[in-house]
């Protein structure tokens, strides 16, 4: 199963060179993003597997914490080792959406492909968790962690999630962090990785900032 892995990372290098600096193209926001413009809830959340709750590195080194940082904007991470789409929609309840969340981050799928669960699956786990988050008004956030081509093709699975629920897409982000200068381990980012990945999400969530209503908490919050 490591092998495989190790396999898939090694297949995202092809494309490390064009986004190392981690600097996405601005991006362009649809105005039917589900809740863009209904200003309701009270945090920023990310929610996520390991990698977001900084496996090896710590919360305070861990992309939600840096992403904070260049934002100016509190980032609450529930982020827990392990968790695959169907153990993270077990606690969606509890670890988020009781936190009354305004928008967000939600970055699953390795922990699945590690397990062999079927793409399908995956997929339906991963719908729930977004159409849950935005009936209570969420603005959601999929971070594209593609494993093609060992286990189907992610990309375009995080693509039709998205899309079929209005939600907000930022690909790639994890593309050419298998070089082991930005590797903790075989799997999980080092604090130069997470960096890369924080200014990644941070440069996909400009225009999103720019053009979503804040709630009131967050309405005269500074942003870089």
């Amino acid at each position: 199963m490591r092998k495989k892995f190790k396999a898939w990372f090694v297949s995202l290098s092809f494309g490390w060179l064009l986004l190392l600096t981690g600097c996405q193209q601005d991006m362009i926001v649809r105005e039917d993003v589900n809740n863009l413009h209904r200003g309701t809830g009270e945090q920023i959340i990310a929610f996520g597997d390991s990698i977001t709750a900084g496996a090896g590195v710590g919360t305070q080194a861990a992309y939600p914490n840096v992403l904070s940082s260049i934002l100016r904007l509190p980032i609450v991470n529930q982020g827990r080792g392990g968790d695959t789409t169907a153990t993270a929609l077990s606690r969606l309840q509890q670890d988020v959406i009781q936190a009354n969340p305004w928008l967000v981050i939600v970055g699953l799928g390795g922990n699945d492909f590690l397990q062999e669960v079927p793409l399908a699956q995956t997929e339906q786990n991963l719908r729930q968790i977004v159409t849950r988050l935005q009936q209570k008004g969420a603005i959601v956030v999929v971070l594209a962690m593609n494993v093609k081509p060992f286990n189907g093709n992610y990309g375009k699975m995080y693509q039709r999630v998205a899309n079929d629920t209005q939600g907000y897409l930022i690909p790639g982000v994890l593309e050419g962090l298998n070089d082991p200068r930005y590797l903790y381990d075989e799997i999980h980012p080092n604090q130069e990785g997470h960096r890369i990945l924080a200014n990644r999400v941070a440069s996909g969530l400009k225009r999103l900032l720019d053009e979503a209503k804040k709630p009131p908490n967050f309405s005269g919050a500074a942003r870089e």
